[in-house]
């Protein structure tokens, strides 16, 4: 399409009013390059687009085909939220301290266009499938995992453009090209807690996807669960909700990075509930920590009210404490939790 037929289809398209016709022409006119300017110099009505968009100066042909993305108003009365700028805010937050922004955002866009181009997605769903998919707006990463879905079904000859559960058809796919699939992490359900507990069954809240049986598909969850009695979940539609766990003296349960990964980015596991038949008396731990204090092993006996050479058994391993001298080594040492003087056994 010739330019000239480009901009009129643009200007007939989403221009009613003929003075900003005219100043959009104009502007187009006298401008190779279109910068974030140009909506300002529409009027006070597009001004505020302009504010809540990010992107550098681009060709003029460039910036016709995005205009799409630009003007596109969410029908909020059908439910409809989404729009660019939650995108872009989305981007913006994650993308922003790194010196590849402007590369970055530029593939961002790019992604849009192979969307509404080259496979024909209406600007509507565009913007609308992440935030049915994932309950959430400013999902600005399931765009570009859209598209990488959509070229691999592509390969696989899948027709379904937009699948009811998308990662469940996503992470099939990755798996099949032996690539990572996407795991999902637990949701914090209180202030620094990740498990919930009534008697022997634990509860963990976040997105769990699960097969046509309604099991947890496990290896794409961020859970490590050993020897449980039973595991299960409750979901809705967007497979979030709860993932319980029944579980018996043996079972361990670890989550991935909880509380952060390790100091080398990898993921970090960490232990939300040991089986009390897992858990044994760490004798290392409890030298480590009389070592920490600056006390001597005679000075810990005489005041748990032990002899010297019951003492070095503990830390030798040779024997453990009962309940009444635990109690005692936690008082003198200043233990808080029981776990800093118990390890747990390897699990298969």
């Amino acid at each position: 399409m010739e330019m000239e037929q480009l901009i009129n289809q643009v200007v007939l398209q989403y221009f009613q009013n003929k003075g900003v016709q005219e100043r959009f022409l104009d502007y187009l006119n006298r401008h190779d390059v279109v910068g974030r300017e140009i909506f300002s110099y529409l009027g006070k009505d597009y001004s505020n687009i302009g504010d809540s968009l990010l992107f550098p100066p681009i060709p003029k042909k460039v910036f016709l085909r995005r205009i799409p993305f630009y003007f596109y108003k969410p029908d909020i009365s059908a439910n409809r939220v989404g729009c660019l700028s939650q995108y872009i805010n989305s981007f913006y937050i994650k993308n922003r301290n790194e010196e590849s922004y402007r590369d970055k955002i530029e593939v961002f866009y790019e992604t849009l266009e192979k969307l509404l181009y080259d496979y024909k997605i209406p600007v509507s769903e565009i913007f609308e499938y992440p935030i049915i998919q994932s309950g959430r707006i400013e999902q600005a990463d399931l765009l570009l995992q859209w598209v990488h879905y959509l070229e691999l079904a592509q390969k696989y000859d899948i027709e379904n453009l937009m699948p009811q559960h998308f990662f469940i058809s996503y992470n099939s796919l990755l798996e099949k090209e032996k690539l990572p699939p996407v795991i999902f992490d637990l949701k914090e359900m209180y202030i620094g807690e990740y498990v919930g507990r009534t008697k022997n069954i634990f509860r963990m809240e976040g997105t769990f996807p699960c097969d046509e049986k309604g099991r947890p598909i496990m290896r794409w969850i961020g859970v490590d669960v050993r020897n449980a009695t039973r595991i299960w979940a409750e979901v809705n539609e967007k497979h979030k909700g709860y993932l319980f766990v029944e579980a018996n003296p043996k079972t361990l349960i670890r989550g991935r990075n909880c509380w952060g990964p390790n100091d080398d980015g990898s993921d970090a596991w960490y232990e939300l509930y040991a089986g009390p038949q897992l858990m044994e008396f760490d004798f290392e731990a409890l030298k480590d920590i009389r070592k920490r204090e600056g006390l001597t092993q005679q000075q810990i006996a005489d005041w748990i009210g032990a002899s010297l050479r019951t003492y070095q058994k503990w830390e030798s391993g040779d024997t453990n404490p009962d309940c009444y001298y635990l109690l005692r080594l936690m008082n003198v040492l200043d233990i808080r939790q029981v776990s800093e003087l118990t390890k747990i056994v390897d699990v298969d």
